[in-house]
């Protein structure tokens, strides 16, 4: 194989090993992060479900099928105040996790 291919094909294989940018909000990243670790893609929407569920975070389904939207509130621990982010899950037609999008909204108080 030529060196040129070699090369072309060593930057396909470390681009594919990147995590996917979801947000440049540099407060949204520890959101992203966790998320990254704990529902890689390919998770169950059970599994998603569970993972909200147990930490509280609100979720409903969302606008189009295959989807759940969730509300999820994070500590800024330099800033110490809270963000949130609304996520969109995305699932496949097998309910396997295929992306997520991480939106930042309004703070507001956390239903009792």
């Amino acid at each position: 194989m030529p060196l040129g291919a070699v090369t072309f094909a060593a930057i396909l294989i470390l681009a594919g090993c990147q995590k996917a940018v979801k947000t440049d909000d540099p407060q949204l990243k520890p959101i992203q992060q966790l998320l990254d670790e704990q529902l890689p893609l390919g998770t169950t929407e059970a599994s998603v479900n569970a993972f909200l569920s147990a930490r509280g975070y609100l979720s409903e389904p969302g606008e189009k099928q295959d989807t759940i939207v969730a509300t999820i509130r994070h500590i800024d621990t330099q800033r110490v105040q809270p963000v949130t982010a609304r996520v969109t899950f995305y699932f496949d037609v097998n309910g396997k996790l295929k992306d997520y999008q991480l939106q930042r909204t309004k703070n507001e108080p956390i239903p009792q």
